[in-house]
């Protein structure tokens, strides 16, 4: 198994009925994207998390913002809250594997926030300029 290492990190949140600006307090950081959905009055809002120590980034994150999305799935002010993780799998990789630690999935989990995992091909631009 490999070290927790994913390339990016995201909370993603849809049917958000929140203007930005407030869903920015709650969460207590800013959204990097917030547009709106097919509903009328239904948003989607995007956090970007930071990679550089995934484990520490996502209990803070968990710790600071878990309880308000918790809050607002329960008051349907979201609809849905949902970590994606994503990784890169290597071009010439037979296979891959990381593991999310116990205390850190049950950390976001006990939220209410979905947890999914995304893996990419990588190397493929690489070699498609050669």
């Amino acid at each position: 198994m490999s070290q927790f290492s994913p390339f990016a990190m995201a909370l993603r949140l849809s049917g958000v009925t929140l203007g930005q600006w407030e869903v920015d307090a709650a969460l207590k950081q800013l959204t990097s994207r917030y547009e709106p959905e097919d509903s009328e009055q239904s948003f989607y809002a995007q956090v970007d998390l930071p990679v550089n120590n995934p484990v520490r980034a996502l209990l803070e994150f968990a710790e600071r913002s878990g309880a308000a999305i918790a809050t607002m799935l329960d008051d349907r002010r979201i609809g849905k809250a949902v970590l994606d993780l994503a990784f890169d799998y290597p071009e010439h990789g037979e296979a891959m594997s990381t593991r999310l630690p116990a205390h850190v999935a049950a950390a976001i989990a006990e939220h209410g926030i979905d947890i999914e995992i995304s893996v990419y091909l990588t190397d493929v631009e690489d070699d498609e300029e050669d």
